[in-house]
């Protein structure tokens, strides 16, 4: 064979090779670019996904967290409406207490107060449980007292150091006291006197 003719058909041989070469190469590297690119689809679908989740996450905890701040607002709210309602409940009571006891300063002037202190006297010695009782009454019922007052009973009349209206009933040795003046029996009274107001006032 001719050389040169041999030559030709080499050089024909090894540009189809190449050619060939070339074209599985090219070949691979699309379906490599491909794969690649419906990987990069798929991570960034998964992520999308994910980012999506994570931003349904946040906007649940955050609808949780302001509902949680909208309920500690309005329980805060009810609870000062209450306290500010309570607070004026207890001004009214306390100012209508303060006038009834301003009323029983005054009541010592009235004509039934002698009968008043009798009862409270009796009431004492019933509860101290002696008829020989000691009566401490306030300096501004002495003219009461020196008008021959309660003069059938075995009481001993004694000037206190008070100025309410009532009496401080004790026993001879002073062991037994019974406070019966205004201030003691309103005292007494003042928890019933306070819830039934309390109560009027709602």
């Amino acid at each position: 064979m001719d050389k040169s003719l041999y030559s030709k058909v080499k050089i024909e041989d090894a540009e189809e090779i190449c050619r060939r070469i070339i074209e599985d190469a090219s070949s691979q590297a699309d379906v490599i670019l491909a794969n690649a690119r419906k990987e990069a689809s798929g991570i960034l679908k998964e992520a999308g996904q994910e980012a999506e989740n994570r931003k349904k996450d946040i906007l649940k905890k955050n609808d949780i967290e302001l509902e949680k701040m909208k309920h500690k607002i309005f329980s805060t709210l009810n609870l000062e409406k209450k306290k500010f309602f309570l607070e004026e409940k207890g001004r009214f009571i306390e100012a209508v207490l303060d006038k009834v006891k301003e009323k029983a300063l005054e009541f010592r002037g009235d004509p039934g107060y002698k009968n008043f202190l009798e009862k409270a006297v009796l009431e004492g010695v019933e509860v101290i449980g002696s008829a020989e009782a000691e009566v401490l009454y306030s300096e501004l019922d002495e003219n009461i007292i020196k008008e021959g007052f309660m003069k059938d009973g075995q009481f001993r009349f004694k000037k206190g150091g008070f100025k309410d209206i009532g009496v401080i009933v004790q026993s001879k040795d002073a062991r037994l006291i019974y406070d019966n003046t205004f201030s003691a029996r309103f005292k007494r009274l003042y928890d019933e006197l306070y819830m039934d107001l309390l109560r009027g006032a709602s």
